[in-house]
């Protein structure tokens, strides 16, 4: 039993050394602009972390901590955390104007500027993409 042991053990220690584990890195997102509905946003996110901002007139502002980010494409990444909702007076969302949250959140962003960039936010059970107008959305 013990020889069967250390060859088992020998065979684990062999493979971890032919094989190590490789993780892959969280991307880094930066960037900012205005999408096509003009809603203006900041992106500055590197290893997975960092914050995130939306501002849509008339609708909501989004200050956001990001906790986690991943590659989903070549050009692409998703990322999530929480989030402050700003809601201004007479919003067309019918909410009463104020802060909400913590508030999760995921989206996703591509890379590229006019016409390319996209970014996407889900928040509070709504969608919000949205194509790059103006500025740029870069991922490393």
């Amino acid at each position: 039993m013990g020889l069967l042991r250390m060859v088992v053990a020998t065979f684990l220690v062999a493979a971890g050394v032919a094989f190590p584990a490789t993780a892959a890195e969280a991307p880094s997102i930066k960037g900012g602009g205005a999408t096509a509905d003009m809603s203006r946003f900041g992106l500055a996110i590197s290893g997975g972390r960092g914050h995130f901002e939306c501002l849509m007139p008339a609708l909501m502002n989004v200050q956001a901590t990001v906790t986690g980010a991943e590659m989903i494409g070549a050009n692409a990444a998703s990322f999530e955390g929480t989030a402050t909702v700003t809601l201004p007076a007479g919003n067309p969302l019918g909410l009463p104007p104020g802060k909400i949250g913590p508030a999760p959140f995921t989206a996703t962003a591509i890379a590229g500027g006019p016409g390319v960039g996209q970014l996407d936010l889900k928040i509070m059970g709504m969608d919000f993409p949205g194509t790059v107008e103006h500025g740029q959305i870069a991922i490393s």
